[in-house]
């Protein structure tokens, strides 16, 4: 859901609610990425990594600089701006939520969607679409999930399987999370 364009619409202003926390949840958080996640999140926010440390040393962060840290390492922007202290998984969802209370209404409902799903009300458990028909299965790409992945993954036909193993191919190719899990899936199906 963040764009480039989305990012250039944000005003450089703090939206820290706590800067003490948010100066050490984005040093942390940071600090931890992969190299190619920091270059992926300078190149989306339009920063350089200097700008980044900044906000190690003085807690002031900008959404221009929030949407892509939370978006790139997959953490709710309300942790990183002190609001919860709950280590959430982002979501589109949250995102959107994020940017209404930030008087950004107008400016997400222009963003062009990507593929990515917002996610699940069960806690990211998988489970069967309600559309019988379809048969599709919906599973968060988490290496943890693996004995949950082989129940679910037993249950596929052949061409569901070699679809789901399509798009983790595509995905992880992309540059998504999804090459450990490919393996996961490779190995739960020849299992």
């Amino acid at each position: 859901m963040v764009t480039p364009e989305l990012i250039d619409r944000l005003k450089q202003v703090n939206v820290s609610k706590d800067k003490d926390k948010s100066a050490e949840r984005v040093k942390n958080a940071f600090s931890s990425a992969t190299r190619k996640q920091k270059h992926e999140i300078e190149k989306l926010s339009g920063q350089k990594r200097t700008s980044i440390y900044r906000v190690f040393k003085t807690g002031s962060l900008s959404a221009k600089v929030l949407l892509p840290l939370a978006e790139k390492l997959n953490i709710t922007p309300f942790w990183f701006t002190g609001e919860t202290d709950e280590m959430e998984k982002c979501s589109d969802a949250l995102i959107l939520s994020f940017l209404d209370g930030r008087g950004y209404k107008n400016i997400a409902s222009l963003a062009p969607k990507r593929g990515r799903k917002p996610a699940s009300a069960d806690g990211g458990k998988a489970s069967r679409d309600a559309d019988p028909d379809e048969g599709s299965i919906t599973i968060p790409i988490t290496l943890a999930n693996a004995p949950k992945m082989r129940d679910a993954i037993s249950e596929l036909d052949a061409d569901s399987a070699s679809k789901l193993l399509h798009a983790l191919y595509v995905r992880a190719k992309a540059g998504g999370n999804a090459e450990q899990l490919l393996e996961v899936v490779k190995l739960c199906l020849l299992s």
